[in-house]
């Protein structure tokens, strides 16, 4: 009886150490490099030209505080397809590459303008490629070049871009969702164009790759969010400033909180008597129809907020104060979003608001016929534009500090 409760447990534990054996692929930490970023560009002796970026766990340590080097190292490999120049990495590196904490890809302008379905695919295939990478269009510059920017308190370029992009489409909304996954529903929707984050960089570039740029209180080179860049089909067409993607952020209900500064009675920025208002809570709806062969969008913002500047004498201790800027708001907002509705219809000529979207998913069968002619219909349609904003309080103070004159 003991003999035969022996050969039971021992069957027990050898099932056991089976199930516990581990990951067949498993690689040990100190053979593995962890790559953060990557840069594609057209190559010059093949097809692409792939930078990535490879932090330096040990400097970027907050709790060990580095030894005094460079946060990250640059790499560049080239390659008839995205596989190979991964593949090829380990000719001048000697850890096996890790993709799976990638946080940004930047695709070169150049790239963008021949079409990203060439190599989209090995990105979305890939098992360790997160679907929440973010994907942006460098403008203006080599895409490697913004990931050689080394920034103050030992942040790696594409940590400082990810955060960035992330706290700007917070606070003020900018910038299109531009994540991996994005790509991918856009590409698959009915009646909406592609949009991507756009990323610009000014300064020295090659001084910034050195340690001493971040020894000064002015950046060397800084990378700025530069809005959106538009695609017909998967070929970059243009760029949309950022107040102009604001405006197609808050068409699509994207934006929840902004800052919106009120021109002067001379309607120009420049011009006195600005009002500042932050809103937020703000929403979006959308009705799409027909007017014989001509589409009519019907929008409609609201949103509540906070008076933070006044340069005029509005009384904000009276409702008609409050009425007043209301109303003030609500015709900079409406006319904001017309003059970038004009703009996407005569210079770009996609529907990058997503009203063919909103039409397709509610009036199926009127727009079947039209799907194949709607960036057509969409150069003709009418946007009528209204809103409706709320001012809750005037921050700390109902007037401005004025002093009254006294005497004769």
């Amino acid at each position: 009886m003991r003999a035969l409760r022996r050969i039971v447990v021992l069957f027990i534990a050898f099932s056991l150490m089976l199930t516990v054996s581990g990951c067949w692929d498993q690689i040990e930490l100190n053979r593995a490099s962890l790559v953060t970023g990557v840069a594609l560009e057209k190559g010059h002796h093949m097809k692409y030209r792939v930078t990535f970026e490879i932090v330096n766990a040990l400097e970027t340590d907050p709790n060990k505080g580095g030894k005094g080097g460079t946060p990250t190292a640059i790499y560049t490999k080239e390659g008839n397809s995205i596989a190979e120049a991964v593949s090829r990495l380990n000719e001048s590196l000697e850890r096996y590459p890790i993709l799976a904490h990638i946080r940004v890809i930047i695709i070169d302008e150049k790239l963008a303008r021949e079409g990203i379905n060439q190599f989209m695919d090995v990105l979305q295939r890939n098992r360790y490629i997160r679907e929440d990478v973010l994907v942006l269009v460098g403008k203006g510059a080599p895409a490697s070049d913004f990931l050689k920017t080394v920034y103050a308190r030992g942040q790696y370029a594409t940590y400082k871009i990810q955060t960035q992009v992330e706290t700007y489409r917070q606070v003020y909304g900018g910038i299109p969702r531009s994540h991996l996954y994005d790509i991918a529903q856009a590409i698959l929707s009915e009646g909406r164009a592609l949009m991507l984050g756009a990323v610009t960089i000014t300064g020295d570039v090659e001084k910034s790759e050195s340690l001493d740029a971040i020894k000064t209180i002015h950046p060397v080179a800084i990378v700025k969010l530069s809005g959106a860049a538009v695609f017909r089909g998967d070929k970059l067409i243009g760029f949309l400033t950022n107040d102009q993607t604001r405006m197609v952020m808050l068409a699509s209900d994207y934006v929840n909180n902004s800052l919106f500064s009120l021109p002067g009675p001379g309607g120009k920025p420049t011009s006195p008597g600005a009002i500042a208002v932050q809103f937020y809570h703000m929403h979006s709806r959308v009705k799409v129809g027909m007017n014989g062969d001509q589409p009519v969008f019907r929008l409609h913002v609201e949103g509540d907020g906070k008076i933070t500047s006044i340069d005029r004498d509005i009384k904000l201790t009276t409702i008609k104060g409050y009425e007043k800027l209301e109303q003030l708001t609500s015709e900079y907002i409406n006319g904001e979003m017309q003059e970038t509705f004009r703009y996407v219809q005569n210079e770009l000529g996609v529907d990058v608001f997503g009203f063919g979207q909103h039409y397709y998913r509610f009036h199926f069968r009127k727009y079947k016929p039209l799907a194949k002619e709607w960036d057509d219909l969409f150069k003709k349609a009418k946007l009528e534009a209204s809103s409706d904003f709320t001012l809750r309080r005037p921050d700390l103070k109902t007037q401005k500090v004025v002093k009254e004159n006294i005497g004769p």
